[in-house]
């Protein structure tokens, strides 16, 4: 189990056009609520086919680069510092429109206890 991992070491996907690094994932981590990958798409590049999410919703940070995103009937910008929330059922599509790779960071919550927290007020460093 890894509690600690490097984007590079994730596990890569490659897709047409971009690049998936699945970094956190119960495999991977042990992590029971959530998933975590990050995305590179590479400029023009889509991600074809649409799609939802029937049983979590996917939340996306943009880290660099910009585009648009497709979510239900909305369109919006991309540019770094951008969050998106995916809702559970909504059909969804992402497009660099830019001239250099668009990388975001995929956040996915498969149940809604995730948002139950524990609080450790005396853990620091």
């Amino acid at each position: 189990m890894n509690l600690c991992i490097h984007e590079r070491d994730g596990e890569k996907k490659v897709f047409d056009g971009r690049q998936v690094y699945w970094l956190h994932t119960p495999e991977k981590t042990g992590g029971r609520y959530s998933s975590i990958c990050t995305v590179s798409y590479d400029p023009g590049a889509k991600a074809k086919p649409a799609h939802a999410h029937d049983n979590g919703e996917e939340t996306v940070y943009v880290l660099s680069g910009t585009g648009k995103v497709k979510v239900g009937d909305e369109v919006m910008g991309l540019e770094p510092g951008t969050l998106v929330l995916f809702p559970q059922g909504v059909p969804h599509m992402v497009w660099n429109t830019g001239d250099i790779p668009l990388h975001m960071v995929c956040f996915y919550a498969p149940n809604a206890d995730a948002i139950q927290y524990t609080f450790y007020e005396d853990f620091d460093f």
